[in-house]
């Protein structure tokens, strides 16, 4: 049935794409760790833009890791796992990379880092 290959092709496409998204996932997890360790004592990046729920927190990028008022430092890369957990659908997800990546970029213009950070 021609109809059945179709859906079938696009099942395959999006398992393609979900599979990108976790590389690209995990990658910037690794550019948010050496990000932050290159930053010095009392160097902080405000990420706004950047929600892992509903509530509005603020969330900044140390070298301790992501430190948000009056809560414990959560761990580079639980924060991003919870951020697109949060983005449930594939589209929200590359969405949520590109504030990421745009964020990186805006660091490492501020830290002064090479762009193959």
């Amino acid at each position: 049935m021609e109809y059945t290959e179709r859906i079938n092709d696009l099942v395959q496409r999006m398992n393609v794409m979900e599979q990108d998204i976790d590389k690209e996932t995990e990658s910037m997890k690794e550019l948010y760790l050496e990000a932050s360790k290159g930053m010095l004592e009392g160097q902080n990046y405000f990420l706004n833009g950047i929600q892992t729920g509903p509530v509005t927190k603020s969330y900044l990028l140390t070298g301790r890791g992501i430190e948000v008022l009056g809560e414990e430092v959560i761990d580079i890369p639980s924060f991003i796992d919870n951020v697109l957990k949060f983005a449930n659908y594939p589209k929200k997800k590359i969405e949520v990379l590109v504030v990421l990546t745009k964020h990186l970029q805006s660091i490492k213009d501020a830290v002064g880092k090479p762009d193959n950070l």
